[in-house]
């Protein structure tokens, strides 16, 4: 049977205000979120009771206990360091390197960077360590 009388409801959602509202927030949380660049390997610095702070230096050699070493935060291999810090010591010759080394490491591992540091021609090399 079909009633004349009675119009059909037709009933439509409107989702353009919900996906106003979802960008909305999808841009609220992508600007105040912060992002964290991690360091190339992970250390556990030395500490030390005479440390001294100093200003952030532009070359930074970071050494882990499994020997692992990393260059202003990226990897490289032994073989490759000295010609890395011979190119970065040309730029600028006066420039510090800090020496980032775990505590845990082994004290030839930590020679054998430093040598290849003083190879390169790095005269000013400082070890990083925590204030106990």
């Amino acid at each position: 049977m079909d009633f004349e009388g009675r119009a059909r409801i037709h009933s439509h959602l409107d989702i353009a205000p919900l996906i106003d509202i979802v960008f909305l927030l999808l841009v609220f949380f992508m600007l105040t979120s912060t992002f964290l660049v991690p360091e190339a390997i992970e250390l556990e610095l030395p500490e030390s009771s005479s440390a001294t702070v100093t200003d952030v230096t532009p070359i930074v050699i970071s050494l882990n206990e499994n020997g692992d070493l990393a260059l202003n935060g990226e990897r490289i291999e032994m073989g490759r360091l000295r010609g890395a810090v011979e190119a970065l010591l040309k730029a600028d010759a006066d420039a510090a390197i800090t020496l980032k080394s775990d505590a845990r490491t082994e004290v030839q591992q930590l020679l054998a960077v430093m040598d290849e540091i003083r190879a390169a021609g790095g005269t000013d090399v400082a070890l990083a360590t925590l204030q106990k």
